[in-house]
């Protein structure tokens, strides 16, 4: 008869998952900051740069961009981890889409030489990667194995989508996620975008337009609608930067057309602040 027991196991991602520093802690993470550059200056994110920090700078009309995590840091943390001779590493970075932070993963894993680990392509970022976490450390004290593991997060990674609400299109020009041609006319017409990353999407796309605001967030309910998302099937994870009214508005929209979902909100990260700017929400669906 087969034994099942809890494995020591090590959960490694970026610092795009947007735990606080209290729940990174209680669930033992080891977390690799991305890099924000502000100026001349390479920060880290949340170690010498907060998430409100990158809030302020953006309103005072000064530039920002991101970059892949430092190579050395990464290899640091998997050396650190590879001494400590975990049972198995489950490693989760952001879409590889939409990031290189990826591909340095996977380049400090092999200068590391680690082995027993699970380096997992999430296409996706934030509050799926939460599910994921907290759904690897369930199924490995219910003593799961590492391929029922897998299994389960891929069933989770492939049964998810995310809606993108930018305040404005600023920072997805600056950051030329948008051109300035189209952020230009968008302004002159006062369209409200909606932008969505598709489940194994390469990139955010425009979905949807709008001339307000409630609006754009009807465009996103009747979406759910039409792919059969509902509170018995699915889990929201709502995300915001400075947008906790507009968020509680696009929760009772759902509530009103489809029922009260399980959800959770999040701060936008700051890295994807950099990019879509102060005011946005992000609204991400996954399977239960």
């Amino acid at each position: 008869m087969e034994v099942f027991y809890m494995k020591n196991i090590a959960i490694v991602t970026d610092s795009s998952v947007s735990f606080t520093k209290e729940q990174i802690k209680e669930r033992q993470l080891y977390v690799v900051p991305l890099t924000i550059i502000y100026g001349d200056q390479e920060l880290f994110d949340q170690v010498n740069i907060s998430t409100e920090q990158v809030r302020n700078i953006l309103l005072n009309d000064e530039l920002l961009s991101t970059s892949q995590p430092n190579i050395g840091t990464l290899i640091d943390i998997f050396n650190e981890i590879k001494e400590k001779q975990y049972d198995h590493i489950f490693i989760l970075p952001l879409s590889h889409h939409l990031s290189g932070t990826f591909n340095s993963f996977k380049q400090a894993i092999e200068q590391v030489d680690l082995n027993n680990y699970t380096l997992i392509e999430t296409e996706t970022l934030v509050g799926p990667v939460q599910r994921a976490v907290d759904l690897i450390l369930k199924l490995n004290k219910e003593g799961k194995s590492i391929q029922e593991i897998i299994f389960s997060l891929n069933r989770l990674f492939n049964h998810t989508e995310s809606y993108v609400l930018p305040k404005t299109l600023k920072q997805l020009k600056a950051s030329g996620r948008i051109s300035k041609s189209a952020a230009t006319m968008a302004s002159l017409l006062k369209i409200k975008p909606v932008l969505k990353l598709e489940n194994k999407g390469t990139t955010i796309e425009k979905f949807a337009t709008a001339r307000t605001e409630n609006k754009a967030m009807m465009t996103i309910v009747k979406d759910l609608i039409k792919n059969d998302i509902t509170p018995k099937t699915h889990v929201l994870n709502l995300l915001h930067s400075e947008a906790e009214s507009e968020i509680h508005t696009l929760l009772n929209l759902i509530e009103q057309e489809i029922g009260s979902f399980e959800y959770n909100i999040s701060s936008l990260p700051a890295v994807l602040t950099v990019h879509a700017g102060v005011g946005t929400i992000v609204l991400q669906y996954t399977i239960k």
